[in-house]
């Protein structure tokens, strides 16, 4: 991707306007460690924190000399850790691409015989690992490090690229007392920044300089980010400045935009060489195209055929890329690529069948979010294939084997994409498809002779359930380890199954299960808990209070039936009642019906998630909802023997 360079009538702009590059007094000192850093026992606010990050304080500016300047990032960090559970903050990996590191410092300061002793890393201790085709990346230990230690690290990045000023993170893992940043922008440069997260500044300042902009941002006693796995990614609430430059304007000449709107951005990623090439270098292919779509007459099921030929054709190494890696011919020849490499291959082979179609870059749900106010190209990490069909954008990926040509994977799912036709003009579509579910039905029946009961079990899986228990199965070291494991219930033997339609991943999945266990008795009374395979998590939300949404990749519909057939010499003495629960007008329903038929039960549960995101302010209610559900889905059948 190209991004702005050094240049010769920028580096006069920079000498006819000086700008003051030195830094600010820094708010801490390396090395100038207090005793009390070191005896803290505990962070009091928070007694669970395993560490503390008691300063990280970071300062960009541009540096310029006779011959050169560039783009220049300092970080200072200093952190108290109390116990093992931190350990792993002692290693430090700082990635780059074409950026250079230098002045890497780290010390260790432990108390020993009541003297504060520092052990400094040793610069043979640092090590350069390539990451990938792009990325390296900078790792180091710091030495001896032990509960009680305090650690700090500085270094420095240099660039000649000013497309982004570097991002800055005030949250983390764990608690943070303080974290400063300082951005000095030169009056050339015009940045969009952004910033994001639930924590206030401190400091937020913006001061008019000699040749510049300085920028400057404290926050305090910032809480820990709590990660799970009800967010799309902690990048997108975490409490951070990001900037991207929209354009550039040196004396005595007029502006140019750089990045200013979501058009130069398309339009820059799309005259990209690597993003087009896999496009329009389809040409060896074009009689397996002619051969492949000569079964099909309507554009949805060419468009599927050719999806499904790559999935077949070519795996996915499990790199998510927006620009390809290497040529179609060499993709299809080593017969493995990234996300790149596959979907915009695929945008070509259906342009080459006369189809309509466009890639769509997007964000991984683990990415993060794409804001469409503020156009920033290293939003997008991912690329897909898009077909228009009347008026509808029927979207395909080709990664994932186990899944119908129509489902996107649950990575994928994350808001809007961004459509990029071929005469360079963009538009937003919906990634989300409100339509297809993670949709389970299991039918069981339960019968019981001498206090042993045997049962069966049906479970049909369609769309996203299915597609994810066809990829566990691939993953698994067997069939039978998977089936166990998955529908394993303590005390439960299961002594039976069969899987149908594993293979034909465009329909519904069947699961037969033939199972046994022993019922929970006392004399003259047996407990029956109908609801086996429970997958519903009811402890899948502990915090007392939450200030980020929760957020799931699908819908869900759970649906259960049982048939308990009351054996003879039994009455039925209690049945649990029937509920209803309703959660943010439907987002979230339950409903438990159970019923006597002649000598059976009857019993149905239905548990759906109708919409993907519920906001902070409804935390309180679907923590109540989970915990309602999961009880309700405990409570047993009670039977008691008829004396006669």
């Amino acid at each position: 991707m190209n991004c702005l360079k050094t240049r010769s009538g920028l580096l006069l702009a920079f000498l006819l306007f000086p700008f003051a590059i030195l830094a600010q007094k820094p708010t801490i000192k390396y090395g100038n460690v207090r005793m009390e850093e070191l005896m803290m026992p505990v962070y009091t606010p928070d007694s669970t924190a395993n560490a503390v990050v008691l300063a990280d304080v970071g300062y960009t500016y541009v540096n310029s000399t006779i011959n050169s300047f560039n783009l220049v990032h300092e970080r200072h960090c200093r952190i108290k850790i109390f116990n093992k559970a931190a350990l792993d903050e002692a290693t430090v990996a700082i990635m780059y691409d074409d950026e250079t590191i230098t002045q890497i410092k780290g010390s260790t300061y432990l108390l020993e015989n009541g003297k504060m002793v520092e052990f400094k890393l040793d610069s043979k201790a640092i090590f350069d690992e390539k990451v990938n085709a792009r990325y390296r990346k900078k790792k180091f230990t710091l030495p001896n490090v032990k509960e009680g230690a305090v650690i700090e690290f500085s270094y420095t990045i240099r660039s000649d690229s000013f497309t982004f000023f570097k991002e800055w993170e005030f949250q983390s893992k764990y608690p943070v007392l303080w974290s400063e940043y300082t951005a000095r922008v030169p009056q050339q440069y015009d940045y969009r920044i952004e910033s994001q997260g639930y924590n206030s500044f401190f400091v937020s300042e913006k001061k008019e300089e000699t040749g510049g902009t300085l920028y400057h941002w404290v926050m305090k006693d910032v809480p820990a980010f709590e990660d799970d796995q009800y967010i799309t990614t902690a990048d997108d609430y975490i409490s951070k400045v990001k900037f991207q430059l929209k354009g550039v304007q040196y004396p005595g000449s007029f502006y140019k935009p750089v990045l200013s709107d979501w058009e130069k951005v398309t339009k820059v990623i799309y005259e990209d060489d690597g993003f087009t090439s896999s496009i329009y270098q389809t040409g060896f292919l074009k009689d397996k195209i002619k051969q492949i779509t000569a079964k099909h007459t309507d554009p949805v099921s060419k468009s599927f055929a050719l999806t499904l030929f790559l999935k077949n054709a070519v795996k996915w190494n499990g790199l998510n890329r927006m620009f390809p890696a290497q040529s179609p011919k060499i993709l299809l020849e080593k017969k493995t690529g990234s996300s790149a490499d596959i979907n915009l291959l695929l945008v070509g082979m259906l342009r080459d069948a006369g189809l309509p179609a466009n890639p769509v870059i997007l964000s991984t749900r683990k990415n993060g979010r794409v804001n469409e106010y503020y156009p920033m190209i290293d939003n997008f990490n991912y690329v897909i294939a898009s077909v228009r069909i009347d008026s509808t954008d029927l979207l395909l990926d080709a990664t994932d084997p186990y899944r119908p040509a129509y489902l996107l994977p649950e990575r994928c799912l994350n808001s809007k994409g961004r459509l990029i036709e071929e005469n360079r003009v963009g538009r937003w579509i919906n990634l989300e498809n409100y339509l297809v579910f993670a949709s389970k039905a299991a039918n069981i029946s339960l019968s019981i002779n001498n206090g042993k009961v045997s049962g069966t079990a049906t479970v049909y899986e369609k769309d996203y359930s299915a597609a994810n228990t066809r990829a566990q199965l691939a993953e698994a070291n067997s069939k039978d380890d998977y089936v166990k494991g998955k529908y394993k219930v303590a005390g439960l033997t299961i002594t039976d199954y069969s899987l149908e339609n594993l293979e034909n991943i465009d329909t519904t999945m069947v699961t037969q299960l033939s199972f046994e266990y022993d019922a929970e008795d006392t004399p003259g009374i047996l407990y029956i808990n109908p609801i086996l395979f429970n997958s519903f998590n009811g402890n899948a939300f502990k915090a007392k209070h939450r200030t980020y949404p929760v957020s799931y990749p699908t819908l869900t519909d759970l649906k259960t039936t049982v048939t308990v057939a009351v054996p003879p010499g039994y009455a039925i003495e209690e049945l649990p009642k029937p509920a209803k629960y309703n959660l943010s007008e439907d987002g979230a329903k339950f409903t438990y019906l159970i019923g006597q038929v002649g000598d059976k039960i009857q019993l149905r549960s239905i548990i759906s998630f109708n919409k993907t995101m519920f906001l902070a302010d409804e935390y309180e209610g679907l923590k109540a909802f989970y915990a309602a559900v999961s009880a309700k889905l405990t409570e047993q059948i009670v039977l008691k023997k008829i004396n006669n």
